[in-house]
């Protein structure tokens, strides 16, 4: 526990010196940022689904080896609006 301390006209003036530990380290490099990805600019989408389409989605992701949901998702779609165009 802290150790009360008396003020007084000298306590006020001279400054008590701080231990070196308490100082957080600095890096010495800054860290690399990514670039942006080369990829159009995205927006976020949230949707509330089932759990077990949920799930479907994630397996079938998976399974066609796409990279993200989102990119999944966004094929998807673009399927559906080519197929309702021919149809």
């Amino acid at each position: 526990m802290a150790k009360a301390l008396e003020l007084s006209a000298d306590s006020l003036a001279v400054m008590p010196s701080v231990p070196k530990a308490s100082h957080a380290a600095t890096p010495t490099v800054e860290p690399k940022r990514s670039r942006p990805s080369p990829r159009a600019e995205r927006e976020p989408l949230q949707v509330r689904w089932p759990v077990d389409e949920v799930k479907a989605v994630k397996l079938a992701t998976i399974q066609l080896d796409y990279p993200t949901v989102s990119d999944f998702m966004l094929a998807c779609f673009h399927a559906y609006m080519k197929s309702r165009q021919q149809a």
